[in-house]
């Protein structure tokens, strides 16, 4: 599996890559623009920049159009055929095969060819507002964004509702858009992003969608921006949870008291036994809740905080069967699993430059990391305590403990979470019942005495704590 990513890497690996895109999207594509977008522009751009291919402005004036369509649909039967200006083309860029396109009808092709042909590079207008302006709003400025932003006071050209996809309270539920703190983040960044650029063009399929055909001129995107500047400072409203437990815990705690007072000092109660009631129940309920609390002190199960990147492990380990060692690369020979760099995940994000659902928003988070030479801030999930030693090679290469089997289905989380407890009596328990495969693995050819007692059938297994693995010097040295 690893090979077959790291085929990416390589030019033919990344064309081949981008055939297997444009056939997923191809079904159902009519507008040009659109197939270009999908199929394109991932190789090429309209204009006289070479990409990975050719630039493609003026190529119906160097080329005849009914060759460029055989071109397209399969320029590996003209090269073949011995057509000389396939050939050239071919050898003229690195002889790099341009993906087959057969999906895409004569009609496809023909539409492609004219929106090319006709194609203008939008032109930016002079801006009346101060677009460079990312503070010193006034609050009058920063409310009517905000009610623009809730949707409570219209566009000049129709209503959106900014807080539908872009929320403005913390949330544990995953929402692909990025929330009004990550725009506003995005936006109050050095170099960072053009609102007036991006809001009056979207940059992707998915904010076209979204954005439908309400555009916003350049005053609603000044107001907009003045919102932001403000939710940059003050972040994003927190969610407060209900403390059930604690209110329970109080509410018996108060009964028992009331039961004291009125035994010993009130009697308004004539019998002993409900005092006595009350006080039992109180005694079992906080006991109960106090070993509890107790167990969880320093475990974290379930824990899932929100990451710098909306990186869903369901798409990359799950749909597109990327390996777990691609990117955590230490995991056979290290203590830690390691994290991926940003220059291993532009390995396949150098060509895939937009998520199906979130645009291009979290995938640019990448590009901004490279280019500013600062990591992504990931925020570690599993962590031991310190006095506790825990080795994954020694449990994923040596021991063939498969990584599911701590972490659960990673393939099928969208959102990564702590899946095992991960407390002393969990780790004791699996070294308990978990057999060790002595069979041609040489890590294990010094405890001969095992090997014989599993040659002479004194024993027919051997499990993880006869060799030591519930020895508390073995992981806390």
């Amino acid at each position: 599996m690893i090979d077959k990513i790291l085929l990416i890497t390589k030019p033919a690996g990344v064309l081949m890559f981008a055939f297997i895109m444009a056939f997923v999207y191809a079904s159902g594509q009519n507008k040009p623009a659109e197939i270009f977008e999908k199929n394109c522009s991932i190789c090429h751009k309209i204009s006289t920049e070479k990409l990975i291919g050719p630039g493609l402005a003026g190529i119906t004036q160097r080329r005849d159009k009914a060759w460029i369509v055989k071109f397209v649909r399969s320029s590996k039967t003209l090269i073949e055929s011995g057509d000389k200006i396939a050939v050239q083309v071919f050898n003229e860029n690195n002889k790099i095969p341009m993906p087959e396109h057969m999906f895409l009808s004569e009609a496809d092709v023909n539409g492609l060819i004219d929106y090319i042909a006709n194609y203008k590079t939008p032109v930016k207008k002079a801006l009346t507002v101060n677009a460079s302006k990312k503070d010193g709003f006034s609050r009058e400025e920063i409310q009517r964004g905000e009610r623009m932003f809730y949707g409570l006071i219209p566009f000049e050209k129709g209503t959106l509702n900014c807080v539908l996809c872009h929320n403005t309270v913390s949330s544990d539920t995953l929402n692909w858009n990025p929330s009004a703190y990550e725009l506003a983040q995005a936006w109050l960044e050095k170099d960072g992003t053009n609102l007036y650029d991006v809001m009056a063009t979207p940059t992707s399929q998915k904010m076209t969608i979204a954005h439908g055909d309400v555009k916003l001129n350049e005053q609603e995107i000044y107001l907009i921006s003045a919102f932001l500047s403000e939710v940059g400072k003050t972040g994003l409203v927190k969610e407060k949870t209900f403390p059930v437990r604690l209110l329970v815990f109080l509410l018996f705690g108060a009964l028992m008291a009331l039961a004291l007072i009125d035994l010993f000092f009130v009697h308004r109660i004539r019998y002993k036994a409900i005092h006595v009631f009350i006080l039992i129940i109180g005694i079992s309920v906080h006991s109960v809740m106090a070993v509890q609390e107790s167990q969880r002190l320093g475990r974290t199960k379930d824990y899932s905080p929100d990451q710098p990147i909306k990186f869903s492990h369901k798409i990359h380990a799950g749909q597109n069967k990327t390996d777990c060692k691609y990117c955590h690369s230490s995991v056979t020979f290290s203590k830690s699993a390691g994290i991926p760099s940003s220059n291993l995940c532009l390995n396949c994000h150098g060509v895939v430059k937009s998520g199906t659902r979130s645009g291009k928003f979290e995938i640019n988070k990448i590009y901004r990391a490279e280019k500013t030479g600062q990591s992504i801030q990931w925020i570690r999930i599993h962590k031991l305590p310190d006095h506790a030693f825990f080795n994954h090679g020694q449990h994923a290469n040596v021991g063939k403990v498969a990584c599911q089997t701590c972490h659960g289905k990673v393939e099928a989380m969208n959102v990564m979470k702590q899946y095992s407890e991960l407390s002393m009596g969990w780790c004791v328990n699996c070294h308990r019942k978990t057999n060790v495969n002595f069979e041609n693995n040489h890590y294990y050819d010094s405890y001969k005495k095992l090997h014989d007692d599993l040659k002479s059938g004194k024993i027919d297994k051997v499990t993880v704590n006869k060799i030591g693995g519930i020895d508390c010097m073995k992981c806390h040295y």
